[in-house]
């Protein structure tokens, strides 16, 4: 059964609508490359939304790498960045186990059908008919320790027969069932203070600092499969990589 939207919920993820409306003018040239953003007071009053509700976004923005703040001068519009020497570890496999020093003994999914933001479509690199959003948690002994965030094109979900009436199925393919057809991954990790209210429902950390673990799987023609977003908060980051001297001798 599809999940609703909850009222509640949809409160908390205004923040999002206003993130989506001020990457659609930075898109379109609205706000230039280099060029200041308003003030908060005075973009949060543009905008209709409390100086809260704007933090969120704009923490949103800069996470995405769309903004930089400068402490005393305000928002600048970033130039995008060359992602084709995106970091990639040597294994596709799911990275939040390998990037958390917990033991997960539970996993909590919700997902939504949406049609697709400006935004999602930059990140899946097309415009699809629709898109699956998924909310994980990850919990160890009924405590929630991390979450991710999925963006699934709606054809990758009718290409595989992943049967949405059965949350489980969903689920199963997000844990492990993506990482057997991917053909390629690549991985951005950056620092962000949005984990707590990005994942809604629970508080991941009273520490507001959390590792981002950007995620892209490929199919073999170099179609991306899914996007995900994994906040790890930074008490219990962990990272082993096995790195080898690529010498023929």
């Amino acid at each position: 059964m599809i999940t609703e939207i909850s009222s509640e919920k949809e409160k908390k993820l205004k923040h999002v609508k206003v993130y989506d409306q001020l990457f659609k003018k930075i898109q379109e040239g609205f706000y230039p490359v280099g060029s200041k953003l308003p003030s908060e007071p005075t973009l949060a009053e543009q905008m209709g939304v409390s100086r809260m509700t704007l933090r969120r976004a704009l923490a949103l923005l800069q996470e995405d790498g769309l903004i930089s703040n400068i402490q005393g001068k305000g928002n600048y519009i970033k130039e995008s960045e060359n992602k084709s020497n995106a970091f990639s570890i040597e294994k596709i496999e799911q990275p939040f186990y390998s990037c958390c020093s917990e033991k997960i003994d539970d996993i909590e999914i919700e997902f939504r059908i949406e049609p697709p933001t400006d935004a999602i479509s930059t990140i899946l690199g097309h415009k699809s008919a629709a898109v699956v959003i998924s909310d994980r948690w990850y919990k160890s002994e009924n405590v929630t320790k991390g979450y991710s965030l999925s963006f699934i094109p709606i054809e990758t979900i009718s290409k595989n027969n992943i049967d949405l009436n059965y949350i489980e199925n969903l689920k199963d393919f997000l844990e492990n069932g993506v990482y057997s057809i991917a053909s390629k991954s690549t991985f951005e990790f950056s620092h962000t203070t949005t984990g707590n209210f990005t994942a809604i429902k629970y508080e991941l950390s009273d520490d507001e600092r959390f590792i981002l673990v950007m995620e892209s799987l490929y199919d073999g023609n170099g179609d991306i499969i899914i996007v995900t977003k994994y906040y790890i908060p930074l008490n219990i980051f962990k990272m082993h990589l096995n790195i080898f001297n690529n010498i023929n001798e």
